[in-house]
């Protein structure tokens, strides 16, 4: 693998790693009522996309790609802390919609066949997830 894909793949991992989605899964969202199924539902769909991260991670170990410094999460995600859940999921929409845009560009950018297929999987993961994440809007 070239040192242009292995940057890439960092990339992704990085991004992906200190997505708003991640962010959210420790940001507490508040609720009451039936809408404690709905932060369940973004925990779940959270923690299904830090596991795939995690494969994610192994794909890279496996390719001898360093694991890249995460750094913290974006500043301005602070404001999102204690928020309504009926608040957050419209912005969870947004940002998963802007993921995918920016994985989708990543598969393209990369020439190694198995850095596509790794970012692929991710891809599908949030197509999946966007879908789950709209219709609870």
């Amino acid at each position: 693998m070239g040192p242009a894909d292995t940057g890439r793949l960092q990339d992704v991992f990085r991004r992906e790693s200190r997505s708003l989605l991640q962010y959210a899964r420790e940001s507490a969202p508040y609720a009451t009522g039936a809408d404690r199924k709905l932060v369940a539902e973004v925990q779940r769909i959270a923690e299904e996309e830090s596991i795939a991260l995690g494969g994610f991670a192994e794909f890279l170990n496996t390719q001898r790609v360093p694991i890249p410094y995460l750094g913290s999460f974006p500043m301005v995600f602070t404001d999102l802390n204690f928020v309504a859940i009926r608040f957050l999921v419209p912005k969870l929409v947004t940002a998963q919609r802007l993921d995918l845009v920016a994985l989708e560009a990543g598969v393209e950018s990369l020439t190694d066949p198995l850095g596509q297929n790794a970012v692929r999987t991710l891809v599908d993961l949030h197509r999946k997830h966007l879908k789950e994440l709209e219709a609870s809007v």
